[in-house]
């Protein structure tokens, strides 16, 4: 067998998959796993099987038995206290998950009280703290009190999915405390004294950054050290992550290499025998992988390191496509479910593409110039070809999580790669000097700053080029795999078949240009051609609150409200960047045509303040909100205002709707304005939702209507006002509170009631009263607490209806 290392990982991955694609239950796993097992080796011995089959199958069967036991055995007798209040005592298992606002304990569950009585119980927790005024420590047993939650899966098709994200890291439940006072250590002990070394020494070392520099610089230069990316504000993260080098500050072959090359150094200085390069280096990579939490890059480019070190001390030679499946095989034998973690694949990915597809970009390179280049030339090109090698082998894996490409990320990396080699050497030898004595890491520091000023610099300007991002729409699976098909072949066939210059190597047919032309052609069957001719509406789940898009069938986009968590108009993050702004680039929405805020309260505009940043807008259609001395009287927030004058001021014309007024968008859908009219002042907070636009949507013989907040007083004005209110969709106001009128339910004769309410919302929506009313009229009642996101097509005569939860 070629290889064998190779084609036993890839059989052990593929029954990883076979494994979680069956949802087997372990038992029957592991029956199945026995009789393969037992066959295997009754063929072998009786002659008919060779050696590497038996192996294949051996280690086919162990990836599926080893998946379903990591699968069951996360499950625990605490998701039955799901929704509950309970002190649960246990000890942090690993380094606390510091962010900006808040702290991420992992618990090992000892103890659970409830109504005072005590039960001894295990599982995996995550313990959530928001605000924390004292950060506990690894190997600390803490009693925690708070609510025990096991998340949902997620309501919008697509998104994140928490609940599947912990479940493979064997976690079942969150518990989530409410304040300080809510946590207390009891003890300490038990822990790996190994790691409790590490991540002591790590404290250390951090603290010479944290007191030499700039809180900003500080949270990067570790970030770049130890992979440490919590504090790091969310706009520097996705700065970092559209210029493509958001992989600085995730510990990985770079990292790893300038520490194994600073130790070669440091061993050669003090001409130390060759002897103790490969002892030493075990030691220090290992540490550093713990400091660091042992993450998938980190592990992969640990692991490739010291088999190269070991290799060297005995005189052997490395074959790196064996040496990377090794490093794969260790990691999943660990646990299998980290396949399916993007840090692991994109790590594999892009060094599979460095060593796979780096020497032929070299060589290509060389060949095209006219004129042998010098050793700095030379360099130059290698560094170009292992940035655009990485890239292209990461390319349909960024696309698939994060619905974007970043064709600045070449240059991007070009330039800070070689400051992010210096940032370290200088990070790391303040941080041994701050061992000693603080104030000497300062010296060092006060040219790190400036470094870090230029390449936080360089960063942010590469991110502002033209064209620096692109948006994409979910990428097909074959249209992965043929991207990687393509590369494949394309060396494959190079290696194969080139002779002298690729100008010859282009002019002859082979497998690259067929599987060239295959990518070709699955993009074009992934460009969003809509040939249906639908209008299609998205009741988005954002919680307690609303955001509905439309989507009309010449492909036009509009948005009727964004959702909003309270603090959003201030904060700027919450919905608009975690659901709406994820759901739309998965959907192909790059632009918004139209964006409604039906008024203002944040739960339905408060998305606003991040999208407005995020995408074009055409225009803006408001509710009027009364003269300038009325609105301050009738609670219109400030950030509201705000936010219209930022539409305004970045282009985009803010329009106040009125009844009767109408929406141009596409010529074979009307959207009219029923409400409300123009002109009357506010007087209260109540009158906000009183003054919610109420827009009749009409496709062919289908139509929907939303009314946002509208209550009894708005309701009552549609129905002496006598316009035509009959709907086959209705969008239920406020949430599906008590207050809806069973006359306006009767014009409005909906077969759909669709509300938008969030889970345990503290309002009690929506009300018994209201569910009643809708089954009685006849309407079918969709929930996105209890249905997730509900999406109705229609082709103006049918309407087909999915929802993104299954009850």
């Amino acid at each position: 067998m070629n290889r064998p290392v190779v084609v036993i990982t890839i059989f052990f991955v593929v029954g990883i998959l076979i494994g979680e694609i069956t949802a087997l239950k372990a038992s029957v796993a592991f029956i199945l796993a026995t009789f393969s097992f037992v066959a295997a080796i009754a063929g072998y011995l009786l002659g008919r099987w060779r050696n590497d089959r038996l192996l294949l199958v051996v280690f086919l069967m162990l990836g599926l038995l080893l998946s379903c036991l990591m699968i069951e055995g996360s499950e625990t007798a605490l998701v039955n206290y799901d929704g509950q209040r309970v002190i649960l005592t246990g000890q942090v298992i690993a380094e606390p998950d510091v962010r900006v606002d808040k702290v991420y304990y992992l618990l090992k569950a000892q103890k659970l009280t409830k109504s005072g009585q005590t039960q001894l119980v295990s599982g995996t927790v995550r313990l959530q703290l928001k605000d924390p005024n004292q950060i506990f420590a690894y190997g600390d047993v803490l009693c925690a009190e708070g609510l025990l939650s096991h998340p949902d899966p997620p309501g919008n098709p697509g998104l994140f999915d928490y609940r599947t994200y912990l479940e493979r890291q064997g976690i079942r439940v969150v518990l989530i405390a409410r304040g300080n006072d809510d946590i207390r250590k009891i003890g300490t002990g038990g822990a790996n004294p190994l790691q409790k070394i590490a991540l002591l020494v790590k404290q250390k070392m951090s603290t010479a950054a944290t007191y030499s520099l700039s809180p900003g610089h500080a949270t990067i230069i570790n970030g770049i050290i130890f992979g440490v990316q919590g504090p790091i504000d969310n706009e520097t993260r996705r700065v970092f992550s559209e210029t493509g080098v958001v992989h600085i500050l995730s510990v990985s072959g770079l990292h790893v290499g300038l520490i194994l090359g600073g130790l070669l150094a440091l061993l050669q200085l003090l001409r130390l025998p060759l002897f103790w390069t490969a002892p030493s280096a075990t030691f220090l990579l290992i540490i550093y992988a713990m400091m660091t939490g042992m993450k998938p890059a980190v592990t992969r480019a640990v692991i490739m390191a010291l088999l190269f070190v070991w290799a060297h001390h005995f005189g052997r030679d490395t074959d790196w496509p064996t040496t990377l499946a090794l490093a794969a095989l260790i990691i999943l034998l660990r646990n299998p479910l980290q396949i399916y973690h993007p840090g692991f694949q994109l790590s594999f990915a892009a060094t599979w593409g460095i060593l796979y597809l780096g020497p032929f970009l070299t060589n290509s390179g060389l060949k095209l110039l006219r004129a042998p280049p010098s050793k700095t030339g030379k360099l130059a090109l290698q560094a170009l070809a292992v940035t655009l090698a990485a890239q292209l082998a990461t390319v349909p894996l960024v696309a698939w999580y994060y619905n974007l490409i970043s064709p600045v990320s070449i240059v991007a990396n070009m330039v800070v790669v070689p400051l992010t080699g210096l940032i370290m050497l200088l990070g790391v030898l303040a941080s041994f000097l701050g061992l000693i004595w603080l104030p000497l890491a300062s010296l060092i520091n006060a040219g790190t700053g400036v470094v870090l000023d230029i390449f936080l610099a360089l960063i942010f300007f590469c991110r502002r080029l033209p064209g620096a991002v692109v948006f994409l729409t979910t990428p097909p699976i074959l249209l992965a795999a043929a991207w990687y098909a393509g590369l494949l072949a394309l060396v494959k066939d190079y290696a194969g078949r080139c002779r002298e210059t690729v100008g010859q190597y282009t002019k002859r047919w082979g497998w690259a240009p067929v599987g060239g032309a295959l990518a070709v052609v699955l993009v074009l069957l992934w460009w969003p051609w809509d040939g249906r001719q639908d209008l299609t509406v998205h009741f988005l789940d954002v919680g307690q609150g609303d955001s509905i898009l439309i989507q009309t069938p010449r492909g036009k986009n509009m948005l009727i409200d964004t959702g909003g968590r309270l603090g959003e108009f201030d904060s700027g993050v919450g919905t608009g960047d975690q659901i709406v702004e994820p759901y739309l680039r998965r959907t192909g929405v790059h632009k918004l045509d139209v964006l409604v805020l039906s008024h203002p309260h944040e739960d339905h505009c408060g998305g606003a303040v991040w999208l407005l940043k995020r995408f074009p807008i055409k225009m803006a259609v408001v509710t009027y909100t009364g003269a300038d001395e009325s609105i301050a009287a009738a609670g219109v927030p400030a950030a509201y205002r705000k936010l219209l004058a930022d539409l305004v001021a970045g282009g985009t014309p803010v329009e106040v709707a009125q009844a009767g007024s109408r929406i141009v968008l596409d010529q074979d859908v009307n959207i009219e304005i029923l409400w409300p009219e123009m002109g009357k002042d506010l007087e209260s907070d109540a009158d906000l939702n009183n003054s919610s636009l109420v827009i009749k949507v009409t496709y062919g013989h289908r139509s929907f209507i939303f009314t946002g907040d509208a209550e009894l007083e708005e309701q009552k004005e549609l129905l002496r006002a006598g316009v035509d209110l009959e709907s086959d969709v209705l969008k239920v106001p406020h949430h599906g509170s008590r207050f809806l009128l069973p006359e306006l339910v009767e014009q409005i004769q909906p077969q759909v009631a669709v509300i938008c309410v969030g889970a345990y919302n503290s309002f009690g929506h929506p009300a018994q009263f209201t569910l009643d009313l809708l089954d009685a009229a006849g309407a079918k009642i969709y929930r996105t607490d209890l249905d997730g996101a509900i999406v109705i097509r229609t082709d103006g005569n049918s309407l087909n209806i999915t929802s993104g939860k299954k009850r």
